[in-house]
């Protein structure tokens, strides 16, 4: 079946061509590039996007949700994407839903907020927000979150689903190559949505943290989410063949110049938190899947509950250990509390890789087993302490001399360390607007843990055991540069780079018993 919405002048790839011989398989960090070297493919508007407004929809049906209708027949343009989706993802759609074509224009204003619109409690909250960005040195005292996030979320968006309005918002009339592979990708939202319920879950989940609960579950089970799109949405250009797929990246390259060009102007920690749920989570996914497709599945139903999983997926195989219960740090005497939560490993990871190298401060991360912070106001501005729990004592003293390190890497700011034995305690302040941060280092430290959790998915589907795979693919991260091990070709016909990998699988394998 041809697509109604495609130019004359572009392949139609809602139907692969004969696919082409085998070929020897990539590594598995350069299979997988695309989807977190240029995060911006896919929507970003899980964040703050609410569609507006919506067409007449006539002979519709209704669903659960009385406000709701639903059309009775997919749109035209959108049913071969909807048949590949149920395809790849082995399920099919209990309804169909709406699709709204808007202009550029119009498809902009949906992507972005207006300050305009904020009330006095949400500036305050913004303020807040920036001054514990600064304290905890992701950022300097020039950025305006606000505008960042607005600006990141508005670069390059060509479609998304709402889960609120239950809707897939299209940018322009016309379904262009890169359109088209957004399109498996939202689609597969309204598929989790529909079988899984995850837009309500994560709602839920959001709320709870809101109110100050410490819990980072949310977090992992949206990178669970986009990370299952992700899959989803890279097993389409898998079923292409070579021209087809040669075709859609020179569209993608088109599509993500100008968006590139305006991300690289913001915060890279702004980039980086909104690209980590499909970086990340896509690594996770595809280690479950490699067991058995249909784990995915029991991910969407049973997520972990804290964001650990995501520094290293293989965690997941089998089952993820619940993090330590942390109280909340009590705020010191005379000061007003504004926030409490739970940081979580990706954070923390983020939170050292500023000012300590990435390496370590990964090393440093893998311990984390759970925390609990406080935000409150001073005299002197906003301030934060965090209680962590860590997996050993060994691994509290590791993170102990991470922060330790951070917090001499920059003279002068407040900061201070403390703890024993598997616990680590941990308070900064807003160092103000004047100070500068000394490296913008959260892209390469989002690239970092990516490359590992790649290899180690990598490694486990061409047989090896989860603990194995772990284990090698992090003695590859620490012993090459990542320049290499994104590189296709590397150690491809170096027999000492051969010699060296079978080593360290020995090794790997001899202290695993």
């Amino acid at each position: 079946m041809s697509d109604p919405g495609i130019p004359p002048d572009q392949p139609d790839l809602s139907q692969p061509d004969a696919p082409d011989a085998p070929e020897p398989a990539a590594p598995a960090p350069a299979a997988r590039r695309r989807s977190w070297v240029r995060p911006v493919a896919v929507t970003l508007g899980l964040l703050l996007v609410l569609v507006g407004g919506g067409s007449v929809v006539l002979n519709a049906v209704k669903d659960d949700d009385p406000k709701i209708s639903y059309p009775k027949k997919w749109d035209s343009r959108i049913l071969p994407y909807v048949k590949i989706v149920e395809k790849e993802r082995g399920l099919t759609f209990k309804h169909p839903v709406k699709v709204k074509f808007l202009s550029a224009k119009e498809f902009e204003k949906t992507v972005r907020s207006d300050k305009k619109d904020l009330d006095k409690d949400e500036k305050k909250e913004i303020e807040q927000t920036t001054a514990l960005f600064r304290a905890f040195g992701l950022i300097d005292g020039s950025v305006d979150l606000f505008d960042a996030f607005n600006d990141a979320q508005g670069s390059g968006t060509l479609a998304y689903y709402s889960f609120k309005d239950k809707a897939v918002t299209v940018r322009g009339s016309k379904l262009t190559l890169a359109v088209r592979a957004t399109l498996v990708h939202e689609l597969t939202h309204v598929l989790q949505d529909q079988r899984f319920d995850v837009g309500d879950r994560l709602t839920a989940l959001r709320k709870k943290a809101e109110k100050g609960t410490p819990t980072t579950a949310a977090d992992a089970l949206d990178a669970i989410v986009e990370g299952d799109a992700e899959r989803t949405a890279e097993l389409y250009r898998a079923s292409l063949s070579s021209k087809q797929r040669a075709a859609l990246e020179k569209a993608e390259n088109a599509d993500q110049k100008d968006a590139s060009s305006k991300l690289d102007k913001l915060p890279g920690v702004v980039v980086t938190l909104l690209s980590a749920p499909y970086a990340l989570g896509q690594a996770l996914t595809e280690a479950v899947a490699s067991e058995d497709k249909k784990d995915v599945d029991d991910l969407l139903r049973d997520p972990p509950t804290d964001d650990s999983v995501l520094l290293d997926p293989l965690t997941a195989i089998g089952g993820t250990q619940k993090a330590q219960s942390v109280a909340i740090p009590k705020v010191p005497g005379g000061n007003k509390k504004f926030d409490s939560g739970q940081m979580g490993a990706l954070i923390t990871y983020l939170i050292l890789a500023q000012r300590i190298p990435l390496r370590d401060a990964l090393a440093a991360a893998d311990g984390w087993d759970g925390d609990a912070y406080v935000a409150y106001d001073t005299e002197l501005g906003a301030c934060a302490e965090v209680e962590y729990a860590t997996d050993s004592t060994e691994a509290g003293t590791r993170l102990r001399k991470a922060f330790t390190r951070w917090v001499l890497a920059a003279p002068g700011e407040p900061g201070s360390i403390g703890g024993k034995g598997d616990r680590v305690s941990f308070t900064s302040c807003d160092p103000g607007k004047k100070v500068k941060v000394a490296k913008d280092a959260a892209s390469d430290a989002l690239q970092l843990v990516a490359t590992r959790g790649y290899l180690g998915v990598g490694i486990m589907k061409a047989g090896v055991p989860a603990k194995g795979a772990q284990c090698v693919a992090q003695g590859m991260v620490q012993r090459y540069s990542l320049a290499n091990l994104n590189d296709p070709t590397f150690g491809a016909n170096d027999k000492t780079v051969i010699a060296k990998i079978r080593e360290l699988s020995q090794a790997c394998a001899k202290q695993l018993g």
